[in-house]
């Protein structure tokens, strides 16, 4: 694993220079763009630092009885006079007790571009590289000097500026007395408890989770891949299995629909063959007990007795329906005429030969055989029992 510390020198954030743990972060190189950290693993760190010129932070109690939504709510409204452009323009971050705001347009462009990096992210203000709790401290940087306060906020001002800010700062701060650390004497800052600048790799020693991260995951597929850092087989495979768990539900429904067009249509075809008249079939239960009605003598009285002749209708479903053409049945004489189309012979044979468990007799055949295939129309009576 090798950790990089990185800060740009200019706020387009296109390019700066940065340092890594190989070396002890002695060495100093550039990088021109953000993307050439794209060859970073998913096991190196990456530590970026925000100038703090580009960032606002303001001391702010946090209420821990509310909720962070509230909370940001309420630091907002207290820091709202203070914001020279719209509310909305704005990115706000919530740290313990510190507040920072920060252009959304600049922020946005930053936070997509860190996105596209397969290593974990660090995002910090550039003052944190030498903060010390309830304690000022001033440290060149990057031809800067930045400002840490006691009560954990943070700034930065050139040296042209220094002079200026630091009267501003007096003024806010009573008694400021800043450690200061610097790589030269400096007549602005004389007076002052000086000593030797801070190193990149004392930073990096010191650093722990009592650190704000301003950089916020963006979900998307390719920044989860980039994190996960898979292979492209594996990224196609996950895109499958993804695309399979949408779209299987909508397959099973479509399909699951068509069986029931199936079971729909042959329902209607099975009454349609006992009935011509028969148009639509809505309940079947009531309308097959609607048929029986119909047939001449038949009641509730004699109801069990006409069930048994439905019985025999095992003789019909064992020849197969899609080889039944069209079925009269006259209840008055117990006879049925099957109109049959292309029935195995062999399948006739087996069936003809068992014609008694189906409590049937075969009154007449008047079928051809052609191909192995039997045609025509049998005329079966329904027995009794």
């Amino acid at each position: 694993m090798d950790t990089f510390v990185a800060y740009p020198n200019n706020l387009d954030f296109n390019q700066g220079s940065f340092h890594r743990s190989s070396d002890n972060y002695k060495k100093v190189s550039n990088f021109s763009d953000i993307k050439d950290f794209l060859t970073l693993s998913h096991t190196d760190k990456l530590i970026y630092l925000l100038p703090s010129s580009a960032i606002g932070s303001y001391a702010f109690e946090r209420n821990d009885n509310l909720s962070t939504q509230n909370n940001l709510a309420n630091f907002i409204s207290d820091i709202d006079s203070f914001i020279v452009n719209d509310v909305s323009e704005n990115e706000f971050f919530l740290f313990e007790n510190i507040g920072f705001v920060m252009d959304k347009r600049f922020y946005n462009e930053l936070n997509r571009s860190l996105n596209q990096l397969k290593c974990k992210v660090i995002l910090i203000p550039d003052y944190f590289l030498n903060k010390k709790f309830d304690t000022n401290t001033i440290t060149e940087f990057n031809n800067r000097f930045l400002f840490s306060f006691n009560d954990g906020t943070g700034s930065s001002t050139d040296q042209d500026s220094l002079a200026q800010y630091l009267d501003t700062v007096k003024s806010i701060y009573i008694n400021f007395e800043p450690n200061v650390f610097i790589n030269k004497s400096i007549k602005e800052l004389d007076g002052y408890n000086q000593n030797k600048n801070i190193s990149i790799a004392k930073f990096i020693s010191s650093i722990n989770d009592n650190l704000p991260n301003l950089f916020k995951f963006e979900f998307s597929f390719q920044n989860i891949f980039n994190k996960l850092n898979f292979s492209r087989i594996e990224i196609y495979a996950c895109l499958f299995l993804i695309t399979s768990i949408i779209a299987l539900p909508y397959i099973f429904t479509a399909q699951n629909n068509k069986q029931m067009n199936i079971y729909e249509t042959e329902i209607f075809n099975i009454f349609k063959m006992i009935d011509k008249n028969t148009k639509r079939v809505i309940t079947p239960k009531i309308q097959i007990d609607q048929l029986i009605e119909q047939i001449p003598g038949s009641s509730k009285l004699q109801s069990s007795r006409n069930e048994s002749k439905f019985d025999n209708f095992g003789f019909m479903i064992s020849l197969g329906e899609k080889y039944i053409e069209a079925i009269k049945i006259d209840f008055s004489s117990n006879q049925a005429t099957l109109n049959i189309e292309k029935l195995p012979q062999i399948q006739y044979a087996v069936v003809k030969n068992s014609v008694d468990t189906f409590n049937i007799n075969i009154i007449d055949e008047n079928i051809i055989t052609e191909n192995n295939e039997i045609s025509g129309e049998i005329k079966i009576e329904l027995k009794d029992e």
